[in-house]
């Protein structure tokens, strides 16, 4: 493919190779290069590379050497980190930016995460999960701290793969719908403290399930988290 080809918008090229590695369809310590990537994606050799570039800076591919790169692994700490920095942001960033936020476009995007019954397919697991990750986007978009804004995507990029694994055992996100829902009453009403203390119970109560679901099945592969 030639690199004079119309470049394709960079976000939306980061979006589906992230889907891809969110899904394990470019699986854990897969080697990739731009040519896998331009065939994969349909893209050009430069998109390619500055996807590679960003997707290294954040740590979701590592490089080995000059010539290798290869997808990055989700370890058990990468999945204890991410719960602990989540812990101690996402309480804060709630509390702090509740009066502004809108009551409609709350309840629309935490009614996008909804799901009825049991995960069944990869295509609702990954609907759900970007429905999650842009309700979460748009709480940090509220504080117009772009530096903010960028650490919690990257996040965010990061519980997607956490939850994708959860999903793939147990059908189900780990935390009930439910509970995103209460948020709202507290935020209307801005109540700060509750505001804390409830979405600390939120991601606690995540963690103790993403952790039982890997403690607890023998499917996954110890070093890497790969399905």
């Amino acid at each position: 493919m030639s690199d004079q080809q119309p470049e394709t918008d960079s976000l939306d090229v980061f979006d589906r190779i992230m889907d891809a590695i969110v899904t394990q369809r470019l699986e854990p310590g897969q080697k990739v290069s731009e040519n896998i990537l331009t065939r994969m994606f349909g893209i050009s050799r430069t998109v390619a590379r500055n996807a590679m570039e960003q997707m290294t800076a954040q740590q979701f591919m590592v490089s080995n050497s000059p010539r290798i790169t290869r997808i990055a692994p989700l370890t058990l700490r990468d999945v204890k980190e991410n719960f602990t920095i989540r812990k101690m942001m996402e309480p804060s960033i709630l509390s702090m930016i509740s009066p502004q936020i809108e009551e409609a476009e709350f309840k629309r995007r935490n009614d996008a995460i909804f799901h009825e019954g049991p995960i069944e397919t990869d295509e609702d697991a990954l609907r759900i999960l970007k429905a999650n990750r842009n309700f979460n986007l748009y709480i940090a978009q509220q504080t117009q701290f772009q530096l903010l804004i960028s650490w919690v995507r990257q996040l965010e990029e990061t519980t997607m793969r956490i939850y994708w694994i959860y999903i793939k055992l147990t059908k189900s996100m780990p935390y009930p719908w439910e509970q995103h829902k209460s948020l709202l009453e507290l935020v209307k009403n801005n109540q700060t403290d509750e505001i804390r203390r409830h979405t600390l119970m939120m991601i606690s109560s995540c963690e103790d399930r993403v952790l039982h679901a890997i403690f607890t099945h023998g499917k996954l592969n110890a070093h890497s988290l790969s399905l």
